[in-house]
């Protein structure tokens, strides 16, 4: 079922979001509301308040579009737009006066006869995202995926930006691997365990190995740029959402996310979910202007749930004058809430081989004892804490040498704990 939330009232939508079987859509503006009413395929159901200062005639008349056009209407009006209340009672639209977040969810779930999803059993989730391409969200999926693996862990990489599909090259994924798109086509039905099951593509080269690893598995879209009408509906992406999330073997769903994240806003569902997003963070000017719109958006839409937002700083590249210490107090100060993971440094040497190496390797696997190895193992603990889940080996060890080789070049190794948050470390409290 899909209900379109016209709502500011905080903590809505997060509440709305473990109902079963029902796609939120969350359009900040009217007219955007009123083109999801007016389309061929219009949503199920549209619950409309008064908390986005919206005059009162055309909220009426969003709700009298909604109501003719045969689309269930919910009312919630406690300001000026409670003129309102009598005309829509005398349609037979179901109304209310409340502002409490959680009584309002209750409210929606009864009146459309929903209940809530069992909790049990959920997959952790973790989503990559971006504002924009090229911030080095699927590096930042890559680099996690593997050291996650090393940890022991069942980690399910879901590729959702099938318009670039960098996974695919990356972990060197063949083009007779499974498309979930396939599994989009055949229609709600299939979207839980067992019709995804058979999608999840089992790689050789990331299986869980006989010392202890875990495994890195596959949900791919796209082995090339995709096509436009491979284009995933929002609706149909949260109902896959909730199948994946439910799946039995995995640790961690690990997704990777397009950076368009007001058109394919995953990135949101999964924290409006319960999830958790990491975003990546180069100090350049363009590349922190983008993550800082997208926590203003999360802001907005999720005010409660900033704190399961994690900034995963990258070190510049070269040429690039602003270091990543300038930038943590400017974040620090904006958004505190955010946690902090760490500093990731480039190697782009590893990178390079990694590239160029026929076949699949992981840059861990080119620089194990690496200052690159030793930060992403540190980050990776930091994640599995903050998470809290249960790695079947230790975090793995790096000897003294490249160690003190790293401290003499002044590379960053240093990593927040789990609980640091971004305005705990611009205080120097990591």
């Amino acid at each position: 079922m899909e209900l379109i939330v016209y709502s500011a009232l905080d903590g809505l939508a997060s509440r709305l979001e473990v109902y079963r079987d029902l796609s939120i859509i969350a359009p900040s503006k009217l007219d955007q509301a009123r083109r999801l009413i007016a389309a061929e395929r219009p949503p199920h159901a549209i619950y409309v308040d008064d908390t986005r200062s919206t005059p009162a005639p055309e909220l009426w008349g969003l709700i009298h579009d909604a109501h003719t056009a045969g689309v269930r209407v919910l009312v919630n009006m406690v300001g000026a737009g409670q003129v309102i209340l009598s005309d829509a009672r005398a349609l037979g639209i179901s109304t209310t006066t409340d502002r409490d977040a959680a009584s309002v969810a209750a409210w929606v779930g009864a009146a459309l006869g929903i209940s809530v999803r069992a909790a049990a059993g959920a997959v952790p989730v973790v989503a990559i995202g971006a504002a924009k391409g090229g911030i080095g969200k699927t590096f930042a999926t890559c680099v996690l995926a593997e050291g996650l693996r090393r940890r022991g862990l069942r980690v399910l990489v879901w590729d959702s930006d099938i318009s670039n599909p960098g996974l695919v090259p990356a972990f060197r994924v063949p083009a007779s691997a499974p498309s979930y798109l396939h599994l989009v086509q055949r229609g709600p039905s299939s979207w839980n365990p067992t019709g995804i099951e058979p999608f999840i593509y089992h790689a050789e080269h990331t299986a869980a190995t006989e010392s202890g690893w875990g495994e890195i598995a596959f949900l791919i879209g796209s082995h090339a740029v995709a096509r436009a009408e491979n284009d995933v509906r929002l609706p149909d992406w949260q109902g896959l959402y909730a199948g994946v999330t439910q799946i039995n073997g995995f640790d961690l769903v690990l997704i990777d996310t397009p950076p368009d994240y007001l058109r394919r806003p995953y990135a949101t569902h999964t924290l409006l979910s319960g999830g958790t997003v990491v975003l990546p963070c180069p100090p350049g000017a363009r590349e922190r202007m983008g993550v800082g719109h997208m926590l203003d958006h999360f802001r907005e839409v999720a005010p409660d749930r900033l704190d399961h937002t994690a900034l995963l700083f990258i070190e510049p590249e070269h040429g690039v004058v602003t270091k990543v210490e300038n930038i943590i107090p400017i974040f620090g100060q904006r958004y505190p809430e955010a946690r902090a993971l760490g500093t990731l440094p480039r190697a782009p040497r590893l990178a390079s081989m990694a590239d160029e190496y026929d076949g699949y390797i992981s840059m861990l696997d080119l620089g194990p004892e690496s200052v690159f190895a030793q930060t992403t193992h540190r980050i990776v603990d930091s994640l599995i804490t903050y998470l809290g889940l249960t790695p079947t080996l230790p975090i793995p060890k790096l000897g003294a040498w490249p160690a003190l080789i790293g401290r003499l070049r002044g590379d960053r190794v240093a990593v927040p704990s789990a609980n640091t948050t971004v305005g705990a470390l611009a205080a120097g409290n990591d």
